[in-house]
């Protein structure tokens, strides 16, 4: 008896995670873009992190206002795609502070 209940067991376990790594591969597939603009995101945000650091002190508190802006922008709920061209902005935006010193 207790071999029917593992066998109906492995069989149960077999077909949840044939069926849940199915539907996580779809919904990656379809998430695939939003990821890609996350991720490029995420890397402008890290290079307007740099570009703010070497800011001088006199522009200090512009650049730290570009900076939050920026990162208000990056957790905000917009579409993928408008905030890294937002975060696109605000890098540009930094860089011309930068440049100015």
């Amino acid at each position: 008896m207790i071999f029917i209940y593992i066998i109906f067991s492995a069989i149960l376990l077999y077909y949840a995670l044939k069926y849940g790594i199915r539907n996580g591969f779809v919904d990656l597939e379809t998430n695939k873009e939003d990821l890609v603009y996350y991720k490029k995101s995420a890397s402008l945000l890290e290079e307007i992190g740099n570009i703010y650091s070497r800011v001088s002190k006199s522009k200090s508190k512009e650049a730290k206002a570009i900076y939050n802006e920026a990162f208000d922008i990056l957790v905000s709920e917009k579409k993928p795609k408008i905030i890294f061209k937002e975060l696109t902005d605000k890098k540009e935006e930094i860089f011309k502070l930068s440049i100015d010193d």
